[in-house]
């Protein structure tokens, strides 16, 4: 499957399409080395199109690629290095962007969203802001069990961009 025809059973909203030119023009501006412009977008709370904007960036520049991360580790803001969550809070969700059940201590920040604000949701949404310096993540669903979540604890959905992120590894344990 085509990763266009995955995206049609998803029920997450998408980036908005880009054309290659817009995508070439991304990539010259953010790499995962400087996200100097995509920090620039963040502002709390977040516009539809700020947000959009930090949408298609995360996906060009990372393909999101920490969906499919595994590792021991801890993830951060990428701005300012807040911790954010565990990897043990970590789930395979139906999203694009990867997903956890919940954040560590006084790593997030959230802003309710209306019921039925957000795309077709008639759950509990929330905007997700780094505790630390308030960059803007994703969004919080109230829908984690039935989002694939299987942890005892399951109850919220994070969906996070990739760009918005670090990764940091445990070190090894002897």
């Amino acid at each position: 499957m085509t990763e266009p025809e995955a995206w049609q059973h998803m029920e997450c909203r998408l980036p908005p399409r880009l054309t290659a030119e817009q995508k070439a023009a991304l990539q010259t501006k953010m790499t995962l080395e400087d996200r100097t412009e995509y920090f620039a977008l963040s502002r709390c709370p977040i516009t539809a199109e700020a947000e959009q904007s930090m949408e298609s960036a995360s996906h060009v520049v990372t393909k999101e690629h920490y969906t499919d991360h595994w590792e021991r580790g801890q993830y951060r803001c990428a701005r300012c290095g807040h911790a954010l969550y565990a990897n043990t809070a970590k789930f395979v969700g139906p999203c694009l962007w990867p997903s956890f059940r919940e954040g560590v201590a006084d790593g997030i920040k959230t802003i309710v969203v209306p019921t039925g604000a957000y795309n077709s949701y008639e759950c509990e949404v929330h905007e997700l802001y780094c505790g630390g310096c308030s960059l803007f993540l994703g969004h919080k669903f109230d829908d984690g069990p039935a989002s694939g979540d299987t942890h005892a604890d399951a109850r919220w959905r994070h969906c996070v961009l990739t760009l918005s992120l670090r990764f940091e590894a445990y070190g090894d344990v002897d």
